[in-house]
Order: C-alpha cells, then structure tokens, then sequence
C-alpha cells in the first residue's frame, strides 16, 4: 500500500437524481427511463472518496441545508469515512442537485445543475483546521474561499490541487496558488480557443501551477509540467456503462499518484486506470475501485 496522507476538500457538493435511457433525447422528445437512483455529486466529495478507497485521511467542507438532500449529504459523507462540520444553516439555504440522465449502450451524460443557494465565504476558512492536512483539493467553487484555503495549504507546504472543469470569477489569482491543475480539453477550448493540448497546458502553467492534466474522454489524457516534454496516455479500452464521475475518479487518483511521487507517466497512467474502471460500473461511490483493483487492471493492460 502507499504512504497514506490527509487531504482536505472545499467545494461543491449535490445529489444527483441519475437517470439510465435507453438514449439521450433530442430537444422535444420523450425517453424511457430504464432506472433511476439518488447518490451523492461533485467534483470534490468524488474523488475524496476515490481517496478514502486508497487509504487516505479526508474531510470535506461544503454548503448544504436542512432538508432531505442535506441529510442524504450527511449520510453519505459518514458512510464514506469523509469527516465534516455542518455548514451554518441559513434560513432561505438550499441544497444543490443535478438532474443526470446516461445512455445505456455508451455511458454518454447530460447534466443539468444547481450548485445549491450559498456559497462557502472566506470567513468559514479556519486556519487550525487546515493546518492539519498534507494536501487540498478543490473545484473552484466558492471562489475567495478556495483562493484563502490554498494560501494556508501552501504556507504549512502543501499541495494544491484544483479540478477545473468550467471558467471561474478570478482564474488568475485561483491557478496562482495552485500546484496541479486538471481540466476537460473543452475547457482549454473554452478559455485559451485552441483545441492544442500542448497550447492550452502551456498556457495554464504560465499562470502558476506545477503540472497541468487535461482528459479527453476515449481519446485519452496528457500531463504536462514545465521544463519536460508533454506525455498522452490512450484512454483504456473498456465498455462504459456510466461516465458521470469519471473525471472526478481521475482527479483523485492523480491526486494519490502525485503525493506518492510517482514518475510522470506512472502518475497518468494510474489515473486513467482509475477512470476507465469507474465508466465499468454505475454509480458515484459503489463504482470507485480501490487500489488492489486499480493494481490488477494496470497488471492485465499491460
């Protein structure tokens, strides 16, 4: 097993009402639901509990609100060893979700989501907490929170570690305080107009961070890091039955790979392992591998 270590999380967190079809209608067209469930969403939470898989220490810090989706966050936060604190509850709060439909025959998803009423505020930041933790790991939401918890982290010489998955109000300051950052091609696109991996990495690394990996879905991944060549690993040939959270399981497996110190190319690979497995399986937690079978899928891709 490899060196455990305590990572803090700060970001979004939703229950998603996830919708399996037969395929994703067109607008103005009606789709029979096969199967329909609950689970717990978001970028952060998902790959915290990737984390608690592979044997690591987390907590989380969210919003949430006191009503029926709260309490299944609650429930599932305690189910997955994620330690928390209760956010302040606000008279008006109320909790984020997201409507989730996939396709059955190819994991494809569309999402549409509401981050839930409140944000979390930079005075909620509690440096003695914080100086409890080896790494930090957030999405951008909340956005002087996330920038005041990565200046703590990396004062007590932490890592940052930031799953950018669409543009945020103060980009610059964010990805100047983070050490690795890891983000959709889309979203290169999005903010640089190239579709250049190489152009968009290098673009990022300009603004801060240390190591930049950019997911294409089933045409791979690519790590960049400043001063070395870029390297793209093949997306793992599997059958995808659900891609929701596959980028969330990457992120965290990068995350584990990198505080490890793992060479480059070991450092993607593992990731993208980890990502393949999840998209073989249906789910946010019941679909997350853990080590040993991340270990045994890499043995057998040889």
């Amino acid at each position: 097993m490899g060196n455990p270590f305590r990572i803090f999380g700060l970001g979004t967190i939703v229950v998603d009402h996830q919708v399996i079809l037969d395929h994703l209608p067109t607008p103005d067209c009606k789709g029979e639901v096969i199967d329909d469930r609950h689970q717990v969403g978001g970028p952060v939470p998902t790959a915290l509990c990737l984390l608690r898989r592979l044997g690591c220490e987390a907590a989380f810090q969210g919003r949430w609100a006191a009503d029926k989706f709260g309490r299944m966050i609650e429930d599932d936060l305690s189910a997955s060893g994620i330690e928390y604190r209760p956010p302040s509850l606000l008279a008006d709060s109320k909790t984020g979700f997201a409507h989730v439909w996939v396709e059955q025959a190819s994991g494809r998803r569309s999402i549409a989501a509401f981050r839930g009423s409140h944000q979390i505020e930079e005075r909620d930041v509690k440096p003695d907490l914080l100086s409890r933790y080896d790494a930090l790991h957030l999405d951008g939401w909340s956005i002087d929170a996330s920038i005041r918890a990565a200046q703590l982290i990396q004062n007590a010489n932490g890592l940052v570690f930031i799953d950018l998955g669409s543009p945020k109000r103060h980009l610059e300051k964010l990805l100047d305080v983070a050490d690795s950052v890891n983000c959709p091609l889309s979203l290169i696109h999005r903010l640089f107009n190239t579709d250049d991996p190489a152009d968009g990495a290098r673009q990022l690394l300009n603004l801060g961070p240390q190591q930049v990996t950019i997911t294409e879905g089933e045409n791979g991944a690519w790590l960049f890091r400043e001063g070395h060549p870029g390297i793209h690993q093949p997306a793992f040939p599997v059958t995808a039955v659900d891609t929701n959270g596959a980028g969330d399981t990457f992120s965290g497996a990068m995350i584990y790979a990198t505080m490890q110190g793992w060479d480059a190319a070991k450092r993607l690979r593992f990731a993208s392992a980890a990502a393949a497995l999840k998209c073989t399986r249906i789910g946010n937690r019941d679909a997350l591998p853990n080590l040993g079978e991340i270990e045994s899928f890499l043995r057998t891709s040889l």
